[in-house]
């Protein structure tokens, strides 16, 4: 699952100016220092966002970096924060980046049953990243320059999502030369993911067994699907041994405890299905599912997908036909709370939220949906204060800072809300729109000088970005 064969962003056109990088040793570090792989990230991260259709749903990221998070701490000494991404796409595929940025596809979330079978998955990417497999693969290649390097991998990428045309005009390397090199290093560089994968597995508490057992899965998948066959195994053949090595090895963990799934992941589940498919033929599906199996499961599917169709009344019936566990109240909850909002009906979506909101203090998608009612309540100020009590760099969603800009704007601080929709731009690698906004900010009357000290402090970090990147 090494990321520079699971397609990755379209990256750097234009850029071509080779950097100069120091050798610390390692041979990694001859062509990316740590120092460097960490800003890199951020800068992947942004341009990720831009190019793929990454989910920006708060419950939905929340419960992939905490999954994520509880494997890092499982054993990964992490030099750099990792970002989790869902990419909203039908088809079964993972990557990962250097800098720590891991993503799935939702028809990959989709398709594992467990969430052992999910975590899997998560950590050979993060195994990927915390042996520093891209960076030793280049390392063979002296005459790559960090933006060479990129610009390849983004061809790869615009080669399945899309954008082929801007993917080869990034591309200044053959791709032979990618080719020789990848084939000499794929099957050491699984072997090692798998490896370490499990380790976090077993250490986090998650049963090992659901490394074999997804391997599994994607092999009858693509037995039935054999005009189809998912990227994911395009990229990474799986062979029968290595289904049987997995399998040896978690073996050898059978008599410890483990976790096999959470609630929280059937739901994360549910949710990707219920926001990620079209909503007319989910309304039809689970309406016949929902008679035959009233699970809570497929009444909460059901319940998300007649609100995207705006049928708010029959949203909220379904969704408070749910006899909730402890566990379920979280995400039934703001489910409800939602369709409340979509219908209009902004007190008892706020009763929800503000009882939500005292449980779970500092949660994304509570903060989230409760900014979202004050605003729709006119309460500008009110939804601005919550949301200030989140840091943009630490959640890193777009979706926060589109909203904190209509608050801001709504609250009469036209500063901030030019600050937050620069924010916003940075976090898609749209730097001129972004300085733009920096600039429109401190022309605004009323600007304190707090706000305006900061404004020009980000005005200098976009300079020098820009200058690093040639933009």
């Amino acid at each position: 699952m090494a990321a520079l064969c699971i397609h990755v962003g379209s990256l750097w056109a234009g850029a071509n100016k080779e950097i100069i990088l120091p050798d610390i040793g390692d041979p990694a570090s001859q062509v990316l220092s740590l120092n460097q792989e960490a800003e890199l990230g951020k800068i992947i991260q942004a341009q990720i966002n831009q190019r793929l259709p990454i989910s920006t749903d708060p419950e939905i990221r929340n419960y992939l970096q905490s999954l994520g998070t509880r494997l890092i701490a499982a054993g990964v000494n992490s030099d750099f924060p990792y970002y989790f991404n869902l990419v909203f796409d039908h088809r079964i595929n993972a990557f990962a980046m250097p800098g720590g940025i891991v993503a799935i596809n939702s028809g990959l979330f989709i398709l594992t049953q467990t969430e052992s079978e999910l975590a899997s998955v998560i950590a050979h990417e993060i195994s990927h990243v915390s042996q520093r497999h891209i960076a030793r693969r280049f390392s063979r290649q002296q005459k790559l320059s960090v933006v060479n390097t990129i610009a390849l991998l983004g061809s790869v990428l615009a080669a399945v999502y899309g954008s082929a045309d801007a993917g080869m005009a990034a591309a200044t390397v053959t791709s032979e030369q990618l080719q020789i090199d990848q084939l000499a290093y794929s099957r050491a560089f699984e072997q090692e993911a798998d490896r370490i994968g499990m380790a976090l597995l077993v250490n986090a508490r998650l049963n090992p067994h659901g490394m074999p057992r997804f391997f599994e899965r994607l092999h009858e998948y693509s037995k039935v699907n054999q005009n189809n066959i998912p990227e994911f195994l395009r990229s990474h053949p799986l062979t029968m041994s290595r289904i049987s090595d997995s399998l040896s090895r978690a073996q050898q963990y059978d008599k410890r405890p483990y976790h096999e799934s959470s609630t929280l992941y059937h739901y994360a589940r549910a949710r990707t299905i219920a926001i990620s498919m079209e909503p007319k033929k989910l309304v039809s599906q689970y309406r016949q599912l929902v008679k035959q199996q009233p699970s809570n499961i497929n009444r909460y599917i059901y319940g998300i997908a007649l609100s995207r169709i705006n049928r708010g009344q029959a949203a909220i019936n379904a969704l408070q036909q749910i006899d909730t566990t402890d566990d379920e109240h979280f995400p039934v909850a703001i489910a409800l709370a939602q369709a409340h909002i979509a219908h209009g009906r902004l007190d008892p979506a706020l009763d929800i939220l503000l009882n939500l909101d005292a449980l779970y203090p500092r949660n994304e998608a509570v903060i989230y949906y409760l900014s979202t009612a004050l605003m729709n309540k006119k309460q500008f100020k009110s939804a601005l204060d919550k949301l200030d009590t989140l840091d943009s760099s630490i959640t890193s969603n777009p979706s926060l800072e589109h909203l904190r800009a209509q608050a801001a704007d709504g609250a009469g601080q036209p500063w901030r809300s030019h600050e937050a929709l620069s924010n916003y731009d940075l976090m898609h690698a749209r730097f001129n729109p972004a300085m733009e906004h920096l600039l429109l900010a401190t022309r605004q009357p009323g600007i304190d000088e707090h706000s305006r000290a900061r404004i020009e402090a980000k005005k200098e970090y976009i300079r020098a970005l820009q200058k690093k990147l040639r933009y």
